[in-house]
């Protein structure tokens, strides 16, 4: 522990300039699929949105059969124009969507 006099070193000019041009490019997400025994491991674009999950390119109307969770304990399902980037978690449980009552 520094003595509370001690002046603490601040990172060059250089080093935080390559910090902010640093950008995150690619994101590993582990997305548990309903009734399956062990997570997936998946790796798409920092851009990607909820959509792109479950059907990546949007293959037709078939994504709109799936619903992205936090979890399988987890009621409300993510939107899909949200970015995973912005979500906070890179863990996600995937489902088939419930008919409306």
């Amino acid at each position: 522990m520094a003595p509370s006099g001690a002046v603490q070193a601040m990172p060059s000019p250089a080093v935080v300039a390559a910090a902010e041009q640093r950008r995150l490019t690619r994101l590993l997400l582990n997305v548990t699929v309903e009734q399956s025994l062990w997570p997936v491991h998946v790796v798409l674009g920092a851009d990607c949105t909820v959509a792109d999950l479950p059907l990546p390119g949007h293959a037709g109307d078939a994504a709109a059969a799936f619903e992205l969770h936090f979890s399988k304990y987890s009621l409300e399902s993510l939107r899909s124009e949200e970015k995973l980037a912005d979500l906070g978690s890179r863990n996600f449980f995937l489902c088939s969507r419930r008919p409306a009552a």
